[in-house]
């Protein structure tokens, strides 16, 4: 069988359960779908890089899906040239077709065998995707092991796009990185400062590849997504795929962040004295409870420390959002 159109995302979407699809050879390479939603390329070439780019693990952040579609359309059509092993992901189909951020469990919190401790249909898919991962990081020979996870976030932000990096574990940054988040137009990178259960340090802490979540804007449905804003992306994801180089711009235009507090919902009145809609990144005075419940309080410790991520609408337990706090280039290292 073929893929229609070359419309994988089509394809995806229309089949609960997809047919096995031989190989689809194309002008510079081969494809091979290998569950739904993955997808592997192979370059006729030999490969520069391993490169995973999954979008998708919240079902309702469609624009980067849509993205990724559309380059392997172009790949398949001959219109740009495989020179990288690829593997697309389009990470839970199920939530994709509801429009939904997940089912039963948010999948983005079920990596590195996290999995294990929860129930529900994205267990399942956390497993698939770490096996796929797993076999195509194995494969790797040449070059560099990358993987991107692309995001939209579901409230607006001070910083539009920006990165979250895997914590390191006291290894350096790698320069090449940063200067590649300039160049796809991030204001900001929030560097992680412990182990997290995310796609994206699965693959850093696990297969030793360079790898970050990227969040590109708000959440919007299908067909709703200006995908011009996304043009400095598609154009470095371009050179990646022809050229494997990865395009840099000067990293100091990125803001860096570190976080200097997890906010946990320690009680069922836990509560954040926010505004529902308030940016991330947004700023306080130091001195004002952000956080408050009948077991705690957290006031802002520093002028202008700020939140991410805010959100109590989860279990008692789990992480209700980050306060962070902006670095300087000075004191930042990398090789």
């Amino acid at each position: 069988m073929t893929l229609p159109n070359h419309d994988f995302l089509d394809y995806t979407l229309s089949k609960p359960i997809n047919d096995a699809i031989e190989q689809v050879v194309f002008a510079t390479g081969s494809a091979q779908l290998l569950g739904q939603g993955i997808i592997q390329l192979e370059p006729i070439a030999e490969a520069r890089h391993s490169v995973v780019l999954s979008a998708g693990i919240h079902g309702n952040e469609t624009a980067p899906i849509e993205l990724l579609n559309e380059l392997l359309k172009q790949i398949l059509d001959g219109e740009l040239t495989l020179s990288i092993r690829l593997l697309i992901i389009l990470g839970h189909p199920e939530a994709m077709r509801t429009g939904e951020r997940f089912c039963d469990v948010n999948l983005n919190r079920l990596f590195c065998g996290a999995w294990r401790k929860y129930s529900g249909q994205e267990v399942a898919r956390a497993q698939q995707l770490e096996h796929s991962v797993a076999q195509f990081f194995e494969a790797h020979q040449t070059g560099c092991k990358l993987h991107y996870d692309l995001h939209t976030a579901i409230r607006g932000s001070e910083y539009e796009k920006f990165a979250v990096h895997p914590f390191t574990h006291g290894q350096p940054y790698q320069q090449q990185q940063f200067d590649f988040y300039a160049a796809i137009g991030l204001e900001a990178v929030l560097l992680s400062h412990q182990p997290t259960t995310t796609f994206s340090y699965h693959s850093y802490i696990n297969h030793g590849a360079q790898a970050a979540t990227i969040e590109l804007g708000q959440v919007h449905p299908f067909g709703q997504n200006d995908l011009l804003s996304l043009e400095k992306l598609s154009k470095a994801l371009k050179l990646l795929i022809e050229q494997g180089e990865l395009s840099c711009a000067d990293a100091k235009t990125v803001k860096l962040f570190s976080v200097v507090e997890v906010l946990i919902k320690d009680a069922d009145d836990y509560r954040l004295k926010i505004a529902d809609d308030v940016k991330n990144f947004t700023a306080f005075d130091a001195g004002f409870e952000l956080a408050t419940s009948n077991v705690s309080h957290y006031h802002i410790k520093q002028s202008g420390d700020a939140i991410v991520f805010p959100n109590v609408n989860l279990p008692v337990g789990q992480r209700a959002g980050l306060v962070v706090r902006q670095d300087s280039w000075e004191t930042f290292q990398t090789v």
